[in-house]
């Protein structure tokens, strides 16, 4: 099962029930694939139906075809000694699954999109290729000492270390907002490469997590010490987003940048957004989805939100909406920002007059 609900969509999550029953375990094991295999094949089939429910509803075919080569790249390295035909072709099959289930499931053209959009799956599985090229978790450039540095204490599971490196990076004159996302982003940004690639556990990317959470409160004294601008922001994940460091960064350079934030974190419904809106009054809002599931309820935060509060400015980021092919469209934006130090230049120049 993957990790939507699909409460306003039951159908959708009868197909998450059918597709997590009907995968092919014993043809797995007649055919020579190994245990770790059929887990992974097992434990990330899940979420096929949440990424095709998120591309079908927001009507943009590249979700789906994102996940479907995600996934295929994720499967080449654990079946390594496996022709790629062969994982090709245990993609497609698993697609027919899917499609045998919305067939029993959905009529008319419910049905006759859904059935489109698997199609598109499909063609992406057949013409996927794996580009044998390392990740590159840290990118070269400015800092790329530091974010070695501070990769290496993480990826020993040294907190000390990463800690105290972080702490040097401020003593040695770095401003902060390199550090949080030149340097603590940049960083975060490669250990989801190295999980994506099956280099480390997703058990070592929470540590990777919490321990850079801990490392940026060091920065806090500096934060908090600027000087106010009587503005306000809203920081917060969507729905069952659990990905929080970016709207962790978004509200503490916003603090840094003189702005007073409500930092809501990772898991904000729509109902708890409105009430935090109604109570603080914020000039932004600012959400913040890594997965690309979530991409829905984020669309249909904003919907809320504009309707309730139609001069609100609203903003939106996160490595998500790299899977839409057209970000503005019917969103009811202000603006997309690639990062958080592009947001607070973004508000700065907008509430200029205000501040």
């Amino acid at each position: 099962m993957g990790l939507l609900k699909f409460e306003s969509e039951p159908e959708f999550g009868k197909l998450a029930e059918y597709v997590s029953a009907c995968q092919p375990c014993g043809a797995l094991e007649a055919e020579g694939y190994c245990a770790p295999e059929k887990r992974l094949f097992r434990e990330y089939t899940g979420f096929t139906v949440d990424f095709l429910y998120a591309s079908v509803q927001l009507d943009d075919k590249r979700i789906f075809e994102d996940y479907v080569l995600w996934f295929y790249e994720l499967l080449c390295p654990v079946m390594a000694d496996m022709p790629k035909h062969r994982v090709r072709a245990l993609l497609l099959r698993h697609f027919s699954v899917v499609e045998n289930g919305a067939e029993q499931i959905f009529a008319g053209a419910g049905l006759k999109k859904l059935k489109r959009f698997i199609g598109y799956g499909k063609r992406a599985a057949a013409d996927a290729e794996v580009t044998g090229k390392s990740p590159e978790p840290l990118r070269y450039g400015k800092y790329e000492k530091e974010r070695q540095r501070y990769l290496d204490a993480l990826m020993r599971s040294d907190t000390k270390s990463a800690v105290a490196v972080a702490a040097e990076f401020l003593q040695t004159g770095i401003p902060v907002e390199d550090i949080l996302v030149e340097i603590l982003g940049e960083t975060m940004r490669g250990v989801g490469e190295l999980w994506h690639s099956h280099q480390i556990s997703v058990d070592m990317e929470h540590y990777c997590t919490s321990t850079t959470q801990l490392a940026s409160a060091q920065l806090y004294p500096v934060i908090f010490r600027q000087r106010r601008k009587k503005k306000k922001v809203l920081a917060a994940c969507v729905g069952s987003e659990l990905h929080e460091m970016g709207a962790r960064m978004t509200a503490d350079l916003f603090e840094y940048n003189g702005w007073d934030s409500i930092y809501l974190g990772a898991g904000a419904d729509i109902s708890y957004v409105l009430k935090q809106i109604q109570d603080h009054r914020p000039d932004l809002a600012a959400f913040s989805v890594t997965m690309p599931q979530y991409l829905v309820q984020c669309q249909e935060m904003v919907d809320r939100l504009k309707a309730c509060y139609p001069d609100l400015k609203i903003a939106v980021g996160g490595n998500a909406f790299q899977s839409l092919s057209k970000i503005q469209g019917n969103w009811r934006i202000d603006v997309y920002a690639r990062d958080a130090r592009e947001l607070v230049r973004w508000a700065d120049d907008t509430f200029a007059d205000e501040i």
